[in-house]
């Protein structure tokens, strides 16, 4: 395995070949990606890429526009992984993928959404973030752990309680509250992408929970029909976090996808 940390490269990898790059979605990092690492490392090489202000780039400010984000993103691309990479974004991390995308389509070998869409948020989800956003710059306080760790995962994870919560409360709590305000403020702001997905021409694939309680499956599905190579898969009893909840189909889904891209040049 090999690591990298703070600015230069906040990531961790894992093994040969086409470079997967896994984006995280909000308040999360790269431990939602800890199950896809050693599988599909057998045939790729995995990147499990931080955000700025999360993970292994929390001592980085959290931007507060997604094109901050998609820019930070797309240098560090050009640093390390040279040509094309598939990159997955899951959520707020799907919402870079695609902004990555319109600006920087010369990246992208294949792009995969997971529990994410390509709506902007209506007005009253956006004054609600903002309003998240001025109560946390008041108190300084982060997210609720409680209410956002339950609302990420399927109603029956959450009864079943035991290791996998407990990951995810962790991961929660572990979000700087400077880190959510920045990333709040570009999710609030974001664009409508969904002219975006039109312009997709490399192989696509949109994954969802059907269970996910933050981002309504339909609307994750709505996507499919917008691109031109893209297909749909849900993941039965898996709520936001499918990685983590359903590991085992979640990376069956993922390696079909990537087994039928046509053969890296590099």
């Amino acid at each position: 395995m090999q690591a990298g940390g703070g600015s230069g490269w906040p990531a961790i990898e894992r093994g040969q070949g086409r470079p997967i790059v896994l984006l995280p979605g909000y308040p999360l990092d790269h431990r939602i990606w800890q199950a896809q690492l050693g599988p599909l490392s057998e045939q790729h090489r995995i990147v499990l890429l931080d955000l700025p202000g999360f993970g292994r780039a929390e001592s980085l400010p959290a931007p507060a526009t997604l094109s901050e984000f998609s820019d930070h993103v797309a240098r560090l691309l050009a640093e390390h992984i040279p040509g094309t990479a598939v990159v997955v974004g899951h959520s707020f991390g799907g919402y870079v993928a695609l902004n990555l995308f319109r600006e920087h389509p010369e990246l992208f070998a294949g792009i995969v959404l997971t529990d994410t869409r390509s709506e902007p948020d209506t007005v009253e989800a956006r004054e609600k973030r903002l309003a998240t956003v001025r109560r946390s710059s008041e108190t300084g306080e982060g997210v609720d752990v409680e209410a956002t760790t339950k609302a990420l995962l399927a109603p029956s994870t959450w009864k079943a309680g035991g290791s996998l919560v407990d990951d995810v409360r962790a991961i929660v709590r572990s979000a700087r509250p400077e880190s959510i305000r920045g990333a709040l403020t570009a999710i609030a702001n974001r664009p409508d992408h969904t002219d975006t997905l039109s312009r997709i021409r490399v192989p696509a694939l949109v994954i969802w929970g059907d269970d996910d309680q933050l981002i309504p499956p339909a609307q994750s599905r709505a996507m499919v029909a917008h691109l031109s190579k893209g297909t749909g898969v849900g993941i039965p009893g898996a709520g936001h976090l499918p990685s983590l909840e359903s590991p085992d189909r979640f990376n069956q889904v993922i390696a079909r996808f990537l087994d039928q891209l046509p053969r890296n040049p590099g």
